[in-house]
């Protein structure tokens, strides 16, 4: 083989290539453009790091109600112990109702792991897109079901849902 059929042979080889890594880049831009999801940015990712703010301002509330609770109960006189043992048990009840925190803060934290799971699905198909590999799509979320389920989303964050009071009226 002469040196310019060498050289002819490369060039076709070096093209080949080229034209594989545009094809490449292509597929890698129209996968891409399907994995645009504007909902994830503008509503999952506000709300999770929403939820995730709720979660610290609940368990640090706890925690000072307890402290506190549990500073009442140690300053205690205990020369009346009728009265040293009524307020030892509520005491115990503020410390009972202020650890309630953590099955709203189980149902906030469900939250943020789906919207987290979105999140990897979106990189696993990129990552598809960039093996040039056609990307999975992702899956559809699953219908609603029509039962009480349905309406459990777990707690409103500050100034959505229904306040207490309007339940405590409601039930007075």
């Amino acid at each position: 083989m002469s040196s310019d059929e060498a050289n002819t042979a490369r060039i076709k080889k070096l093209t080949q290539e080229c034209v594989d890594i545009v094809r490449t880049i292509l597929v890698a831009r129209r996968e891409m453009g399907k994995l645009h999801d504007p909902e994830l940015r503008e509503v999952h990712l506000p709300r999770a790091s929403e939820e995730i703010g709720a979660i610290l301002s609940m368990t640090e509330s706890a925690t000072n109600d307890i402290m506190l609770a549990a500073e009442d109960m140690m300053a205690l006189d205990l020369s009346d112990p009728d009265f040293a043992a009524e307020q030892v048990n509520a005491g115990c009840m503020r410390i009972f109702e202020a650890c309630s925190f953590q099955d709203i803060t189980g149902q906030r934290i469900a939250n943020v792991l789906k919207t987290l799971q979105l999140v990897e699905a979106k990189i696993e198909q990129l990552e598809g897109a960039w093996a040039g590999a056609s990307a999975v799509a992702p899956e559809a979320p699953a219908a609603a079901p029509h039962s009480d389920a349905a309406l459990l989303n777990g707690p409103a964050l500050e100034g959505e849902g229904i306040e207490q009071d309007f339940v405590d009226q409601l039930f007075a």
